[in-house]
């Protein structure tokens, strides 16, 4: 690493430190509002927060000016409690914390889990989205979850192992070894936890809210491959620190389907999950995100007076 790489990037772990010990001077409900405060008044005057105002503005074309500044402010509240809570994350597993998440229909999960076979668990980027695992862990649900190797190593070594500590799950990496782990801890009939929501160049082009965008094809080529139920989840911000997660029914490879086809397939039914949960709290998800294609992407245009 060069000197002047390194240097910065220990400007940045001194930055997260620092924050973390502000909000963990704090109990986690005021610090979660103090995140959100700061994150309503300091956010929306961000320059890359324009990316969020264009997103918002071709995914649902149909919205008032003034209603897609509501939810960018209202987006800026959830990610300031986010960061704010990241000091506090090892409060939600505490046995005694449990009532700040309410898990629905977990019960599928614990089915599976019982009958000695494993799944995997995919999600976005919603509300609190370090929840999920928490969630699974409250549920003994074993396994791992994968993460995205952050671009500061300091950072990416601390929260690899903030995650260890509190979910007690596998962390693993996208990419080649991370697939490697994957396919172990399926063959082990564990559960896997994936964000799906990302951008991926090398990935399948499927439709999100009608636009193209590339989208990871792993889950669904691990779904296909070893015949693992694939169960989508959401994460919301009920009050608070306070949260819901909801399991919904899994999507399943179809027996003799086309293997390339069966893929295509779950993978477009995963992005209509994820559009359809983004559409009912859409200042829970994270627009930030340059989650489409460059090229100039085309839409109807909305009929005058349209909301």
């Amino acid at each position: 690493m060069a000197r002047k790489g390194k240097f910065k990037h220990l400007l940045e772990y001194a930055a997260l430190k620092a924050t973390v010990a502000f909000f963990g001077s704090m109990d986690v409900d005021r610090a979660s509002d103090v995140g959100g405060w700061i994150g309503r008044r300091i956010g929306p005057r961000l320059s890359f927060t324009n990316r969020a105002r264009n997103n918002i503005a071709l995914a649902m074309p149909e919205l008032s000016a003034e209603e897609r500044e509501r939810i960018v402010v209202d987006m800026w509240d959830n990610l300031g409690r986010t960061i704010a809570e990241y000091a506090h994350l090892e409060v939600f597993a505490k046995p005694e914390e449990r009532h700040r998440i309410e898990v629905v229909h977990a019960e599928m999960l614990r089915a599976l889990a019982a009958s000695d076979n494993g799944g995997i668990v995919i999600s976005g980027h919603f509300a609190n989205w370090e929840i999920l695992p928490v969630a699974m862990q409250f549920e003994n649900l074993e396994g791992g979850e994968v993460y995205r190797h952050a671009n500061n190593p300091y950072v990416n070594e601390w929260m690899v192992g903030l995650r260890e500590r509190v979910t007690q799950a596998v962390q693993v990496p996208k990419g080649g070894p991370g697939a490697r782990t994957l396919v172990k801890l399926l063959r082990e009939d564990k559960f896997i936890a994936m964000l799906v929501d990302q951008k991926m160049n090398d990935g399948i082009e499927a439709k999100l809210f009608g636009l193209r965008a590339m989208t990871t094809g792993a889950p669904a080529g691990l779904a296909v491959r070893y015949n693992a139920p694939i169960f989508p989840a959401c994460v919301e911000r009920v009050r608070g620190a306070h949260f819901r997660v909801t399991v919904y029914d899994p999507i399943t490879a179809r027996p003799g389907a086309d293997a390339f086809e069966d893929v295509m397939r779950i993978t477009q039914e995963l992005n209509d999950f994820l559009e359809a949960r983004i559409r009912e709290r859409p200042h829970e998800w994270l627009w930030l995100h340059n989650r489409w294609a460059k090229q100039k992407q085309t839409r109807p245009r909305p009929r005058r007076g349209a909301r």
